[in-house]
């Protein structure tokens, strides 16, 4: 990526540099493991890694499969200049899962897809993270109710131990 500290392609060279360093030592992975999972020179993925040279779609997909991570949020993390967006998806894959459901979907309608209005999506994708925002709901609810009962367990009062002297 080239150009000078402020045109767009010298802050998206620093934005990816930022998500890449990021998401690899949230894997806790060396510079050489990402290069070796990756099939490039250890050299070849610094400089990817520190922003040098082109945009390259190939090899931010090459590195999301070597650190297990989402590459469409890297991509989208770039477009809309989030850094936060792909470690909160790096498990999940939630970006590629959407992304590969969409695909399918397309290939069932084919161009039928044009058809539908943008407030059926909206009301689809609301309901499906309505849904998703539930669930989060209940299970942070069900580990403080599971955390509420392990300490009040771990903290109950033993049997309280006799200390009366027995006749021998």
């Amino acid at each position: 990526m080239i150009g000078s500290p402020s045109t767009p392609l010298a802050r998206q060279a620093r934005l990816l540099a930022k998500i890449v360093r990021g998401l690899r030592k949230e894997r806790r992975m060396t510079v050489v493991e990402v290069a070796e999972l990756m099939g490039v020179a250890p050299r070849t993925y610094q400089d990817f890694e520190a922003g040098k040279g082109e945009l390259d779609l190939h090899k931010i997909r090459l590195f999301a499969k070597a650190a297990r991570n989402d590459a469409v949020a890297n991509v989208l993390a770039l477009m809309f200049e989030d850094p936060e967006l792909p470690v909160q998806t790096m498990d999940n894959k939630l970006l590629s899962t959407l992304w590969i459901t969409f695909k399918e979907f397309r290939e069932r309608v084919g161009a039928r897809l044009a058809l539908v209005p943008p407030a059926l999506l909206l009301s689809a994708f609301r309901r499906a993270f309505d849904e998703i925002e539930g669930y989060l709901a209940k299970r942070t609810e069900s580990t403080e109710e599971w955390l509420e009962r392990a300490i009040a367990e771990a903290y109950r009062p033993s049997d309280p131990v006799d200390e009366t002297p027995h006749a021998p």
